[in-house]
């Protein structure tokens, strides 16, 4: 389940956050009050946490991924969203047996413009 959460994609943008103080990140000055995109994909595919980032694998063992990370009022929803995706996943085998991608993994049509990312239709057939 945490790589499937955690899977090699585009960044759907960033979770919009302002800058409380003036900061130094490398060569770049944050101002207070300036307005930053965090990317929370990037952080699921740094290579000195997850080999081969770029790589889905489900046997990938390690830490979990960042994407259900949130704010104390939600924490609550994290294991539940864990449930519900494991048990949708570990369903459709057993219900569609001879699915299949349509299209090569590679040809996913990946939806862009939102925060979240994902496909824009699931191409599968059984």
């Amino acid at each position: 389940m945490e790589e499937i959460l955690r899977a090699p994609g585009r960044s759907g943008g960033g979770i919009p956050r302002y800058a409380r103080t003036s900061l130094q990140i490398g060569k770049v000055t944050v101002h207070a009050s300036d307005l930053l995109l965090l990317d929370n994909r990037a952080a699921n595919h740094d290579p000195a946490v997850f080999p081969c980032p770029r790589r889905f694998d489900i046997t990938r063992d390690g830490p979990g991924h960042t994407l259900v990370r949130a704010r104390r009022p939600l924490l609550p929803r994290r294991p539940l969203a864990r449930i519900e995706l494991q048990a949708v996943f570990s369903q459709l085998p057993a219900r569609f047996p001879t699915m299949r991608l349509t299209v090569p993994a590679a040809q996913l049509p990946l939806r862009s413009g939102a925060l979240t990312g994902g496909l824009t239709t699931p191409p599968v057939e059984w």
